[in-house]
C-alpha cells in the first residue's frame, strides 16, 4: 500500500511541476565603470538612452551593505531585456528632486502592461526596495522623470520567463505511469 501512495505522490508532484524557472538575474553595477555600461550589460540594451553614470555610494550615504559600492545615477530612459520576455521583480530605487511626474512603465510586445506612478513628495530619503507590482511578462522598462536631478537604481532584478517542460518529458511520465498500472494489474 505504501508503494502506491508513493507512486501517487510522485505523479502529483510531476504534474504540478510542469514549468521550470530560470535563475534570477541581479544587475548590480559592481566592478564596472561608465564605459563598461554598454548594450548587453546585465542582459539589457538601451543604456545610452539612460544618460546615466555608474558611481559609488559615498561613506555618508546610507545603504544596505548587500548593495555593494556601485549604483547607477540616471534620468529618464528605456531598457530592453535582451533574452526576450522576463518577469521584472523590482530594484533598489531612490529619487531626489522637485519633479512631480516620476514613474516607471513596463511593456510587453510594445503594449504598456503596467505603470507605476510614484509620489515624489512621499519618497523615502534613503534608497529602498521598489517591487515591480506586476508579475506578468515584460520585454521593456521605461523610466519617466522631467527634472535633471534624477534617481538611483541598484540591484535591478529579473528572472527569465518560465519554460514549459517539453513533450518528451510528458511522454516519459506517461510511460512510467503505464508501467505502474501494468505492475498493479499483475
Amino acid at each position: 500500500m505504501k508503494k502506491y501512495v508513493m507512486i501517487g505522490l510522485l505523479t502529483a508532484a510531476i504534474f504540478n511541476g510542469n514549468v521550470a524557472n530560470a535563475a534570477t538575474t541581479v544587475v548590480d553595477f559592481e566592478g564596472i565603470f561608465n564605459w563598461d555600461l554598454i548594450d548587453g550589460y546585465g542582459g539589457l540594451s538601451g543604456w545610452e538612452s539612460m544618460a546615466g553614470q555608474v558611481s559609488s555610494y559615498s561613506e555618508f550615504e546610507p545603504h544596505n551593505p548587500e548593495l555593494g559600492e556601485n549604483r547607477l545615477h540616471t534620468r529618464a530612459g528605456e531598457l530592453t531585456f535582451d533574452q526576450g520576455p522576463v518577469i521584472f521583480q523590482g530594484m533598489y530605487y531612490n529619487y531626489w528632486g522637485f519633479d512631480t511626474e516620476i514613474s516607471f512603465s513596463l511593456f510587453f510586445q510594445d503594449q504598456k502592461v503596467y505603470s507605476s506612478p510614484l509620489d515624489a513628495a512621499n519618497q523615502p530619503s534613503d534608497i529602498y526596495w521598489l517591487a515591480s507590482g506586476y508579475s506578468g511578462l515584460v520585454d521593456k522598462i521605461q523610466f519617466h522623470g522631467q527634472s535633471s536631478d534624477g534617481f538611483i537604481v541598484d540591484n535591478l532584478t529579473y528572472s527569465a520567463a518560465p519554460v514549459p517542460l517539453p513533450a518528451s518529458a510528458w511522454l516519459f511520465i506517461s510511460g512510467l505511469m503505464a508501467l505502474a498500472v501494468r505492475r498493479r494489474i499483475r
